[in-house]
């Protein structure tokens, strides 16, 4: 009888136990990113579900102008651009005739386009940009020059309904703490000028990645208090000039595979920057190179780097047997490329496609950012593919 007990006992504990472990093995398992388990990713605090307040912030530079549809899920769009001369004023001309950037502000389809957001009760902002060394020496070293800039902000305020200024200033090389501390000053000086004229015109400024790690140009931490977001260039790690192929804007793997990534300097920046002011930029584009072969990082020939939409992606794919097209995944920078031959020629294209877009919007999510900025519209072509994925995951 007692035998009989345990055994009952003993079959009812087993039965149990196995209930227990189906429960457990069989239970569906949460549905959260990938990045959260990865270790490079561990300065952040605590993970964040999707915020359906993100902004999608997409540049649309004057080129591109007859490509663009605009998307439901874009919240700003910033015309790219309006080129501030040494003299603080805007280039109206160039080469005897009109700056393209300024001909095109004016433009029936810009037109189109901004009256297009506005009736969406969406935002339209006006890109000022200048890449030349000298000429941003000369700008920030004289001051009727920022008196100037001041002024050609009021007119630009006035003709157009723009409801944001994004500062786009470029300094390659070295740089002083003197130059520096310029830049700051014309930084606060915008700001206050907007501040004291205009209701909710916000202020942007665009930094490089590296921005808040290296010294350059933007003094992250004193520049921050002065403006309403800070746009992260995370793109353009490789470009047309490199000499091995790579991600444009890889995640992770800077610190074994290339010079650095995306998380690096995130980690860095929000040290500096309230993360409800940072949107995180991501390409809407790839590189595509003549490469020694068919290695993922293979030694590119000079000079044959050239910009990849998404448009050109496809249509490499689309005669995969002709081209003998391969395509692959990097999975230290979490992102695609291909390769193909052509004229008995090996060429390499790195890109993004949904699933790369995907995991950059995770980080965002994860790591509670403002949202996001796009470099650039148009580039996507009439493809909805990387839309849904902002759709899904913002």
């Amino acid at each position: 009888m007692t035998k009989r007990i345990f055994l009952i006992a003993v079959g009812l504990l087993s039965f149990f136990l196995a209930l227990i472990f189906s429960l457990w093995y069989f239970a569906e398992v949460p549905l959260t990113s990938p990045l959260s388990s990865l270790t490079a990713f561990n300065f952040i605090n605590q993970i964040t579900s999707k915020n359906n307040n993100k902004i999608v912030y997409g540049f649309i530079p004057y080129w591109n102008l007859d490509e663009v549809r605009i998307q439901p899920e874009l919240t700003h769009l910033a015309y790219f651009g309006l080129t501030i001369g040494a003299d603080g004023q805007i280039v109206t001309k160039e080469n005897s005739g009109p700056e393209p950037g300024y001909k095109h502000l004016q433009s029936d389809k810009f037109l189109e386009i901004s009256s297009l957001m506005e009736q969406q009760n969406k935002k339209v902002e006006i890109v000022l940009t200048q890449f030349n060394n000298d000429t941003i020496v000369s700008l920030l070293n004289q001051e009727k020059s920022i008196q100037n800039l001041l002024t050609s902000l009021d007119s630009i305020l006035l003709a157009y309904p723009v409801s944001g200024i994004n500062l786009d200033i470029e300094y390659t090389g070295l740089v002083t703490d003197q130059l520096r501390q310029k830049f700051v000053q014309l930084v606060v000086a915008i700001s206050q000028h907007l501040t004291q004229k205009y209701d909710q015109v916000t202020f942007s400024v665009d930094m490089y990645a590296s921005a808040a790690t290296k010294p350059q140009i933007w003094d992250v931490a004193k520049i921050e208090p002065y403006v309403d977001h800070i746009i992260v260039m995370a793109y353009d790690f490789h470009q047309r000039s490199s000499p091995q192929a790579g991600p444009v804007a890889p995640l992770f793997g800077g610190r074994e595979y290339w010079d650095s990534d995306v998380n690096q300097h995130l980690a860095d920046f929000v040290k500096l920057v309230p993360k409800e002011k940072i949107l995180l930029g991501v390409p809407f584009y790839g590189y595509e190179w003549q490469t020694t072969s068919r290695d993922p990082q293979a030694h590119t020939f000079p000079q044959t780097g050239s910009t990849a939409s998404i448009k050109r992606v496809k249509e490499i794919i689309a005669v995969t047997q002709e081209l003998k097209v391969e395509q692959s995944w990097n999975d230290q920078a979490l992102s695609p490329y291909l390769s193909y031959l052509e004229d008995d020629k090996i060429f390499v294209i790195y890109y993004e496609n949904s699933r790369s877009l995907s995991y950059k919007l995770d980080y965002v999510n994860q790591l509670n950012l403002r949202g996001i900025s796009i470099w650039a519209l148009g580039y996507e072509d009439s493809s909805r593919e990387l839309w849904d994925v902002i759709s899904n995951k913002l």
